[in-house]
């Protein structure tokens, strides 16, 4: 008999086990994801969440995390993850979860539920349709080599943002976003609040480009390694004849590097990003500042999660990433679902 019930500290260990017995994936493509030491770091991003653990006979069979949001007069529910040993797996306890959670969205009256999956994990994928989830929108993961250093665009100031332009800045963000599904205007208190919340960003990691005294590009780099790492268990043969490939090459020229199987690596991701219309130039310069950032620390890789239709994924082609996909699953709970088709991505929701 399996048994649902709240997580408890002394989880923590047993569930960072299973993660690792867990990679998203297939055959040819699979990532984990490293919480060590705590498996409720990425869910401290948010202030309001619930993890819910299955039990059968008494061994710990797996889990599903989500948080509540608001946005404006509604509520809705993002799971972050479930995860089920794979002991345990086609016993319908990834089922019983999900149906958990449903029940705990009808009692707060939320509007929907979403969730991200990984586009080669084709048994999450499937259990979406089968539940009545709808696919909605397909999100880039965009990672960046930090492989060399970026001559520096002078054209525009560049400052760490402090107290007199955060408004403005916060100002471009809302303009930048609005009407964008999930997306809640910030304030400049509330935008503090919750850049400071995330361990590796806070308001310090946040910059302005001016033109002038206008702030016309924003963006933050969030060491967001300090809340997980990442690491392949399973990558195509293309990728890695193309690394062995570039490998030869690098002793005669700077190329893009690309992590190794089994090696884990450290993300910072680009976060909060804005920019005024043909203002291309000023957000390309936060990048670069970014990018030097990341060379002169030796840390080898930046990412971004991004709608597929946001104008930065056209400003970041140039610097070669290797994008992935997820995919966005929603289903309603009251009334029907919002329109994806314009979509802001939360950086805390992708992180797998």
């Amino acid at each position: 008999m399996v048994l649902i019930r709240p997580f408890k500290e002394e989880d923590n260990k047993v569930l960072l086990n299973i993660e690792k017995l867990c990679p998203r994936g297939d055959e040819r493509l699979a990532m984990m994801v490293d919480l060590d030491p705590d498996i409720t770091a990425r869910y401290e991003l948010y202030d309001n969440w619930e993890i819910l653990v299955a039990e059968e006979d008494g061994q710990t069979a797996g889990w599903i995390g989500w948080t509540v949001k608001n946005n404006a007069d509604e509520k809705y529910i993002y799971v972050a993850e479930y995860m089920v040993h794979p002991d345990f797996r086609k016993k319908g306890i990834a089922t019983g979860l999900i149906k958990e959670v449903e029940k705990r969205a009808e009692e707060i009256n939320a509007s929907h539920i979403y969730s991200y999956e990984y586009a080669p994990n084709e048994a999450s994928r499937k259990l979406m349709d089968k539940l009545g989830y709808i696919r909605q929108k397909e999100v880039r993961v965009c990672e960046m080599s930090a492989y060399k250093k970026e001559d520096v665009n002078e054209k525009y100031t560049l400052e760490h943002v402090d107290e007199k332009d955060l408004p403005e800045a916060v100002e471009l963000l809302n303009r930048y976003y609005a009407g964008r599904t999930h997306f809640t205007p910030f304030t400049a208190e509330s935008f503090k609040e919750y850049a400071n919340r995330m361990l590796g960003y806070g308001l310090e990691n946040f910059l302005v480009a001016k033109e002038g005294e206008k702030v016309v590009a924003c963006g933050g780099l969030w060491d967001s390694a300090l809340v997980m790492e990442m690491v392949y268990t399973r990558e195509p043969l293309f990728w890695k004849v193309m690394e062995r490939l570039l490998g030869l090459l690098r002793h005669v020229k700077s190329l893009p590097i690309h992590p190794r199987v089994g090696e884990n690596f450290m993300l910072r991701s680009i976060v909060d990003h804005a920019f005024e219309p043909g203002y291309e130039e000023a957000m390309d310069r936060i990048l670069g500042f970014c990018n030097n950032i990341m060379y002169d620390t030796r840390c080898k890789f930046l990412g971004t999660y991004i709608d597929p239709d946001d104008p930065l994924l056209e400003l970041i082609k140039h610097r070669k990433p290797k994008c992935e996909s997820m995919h966005l699953y929603a289903k309603p709970i009251q009334g029907e679902l919002p329109d994806f088709s314009s979509l802001y991505v939360d950086c805390r929701d992708p992180i797998l």
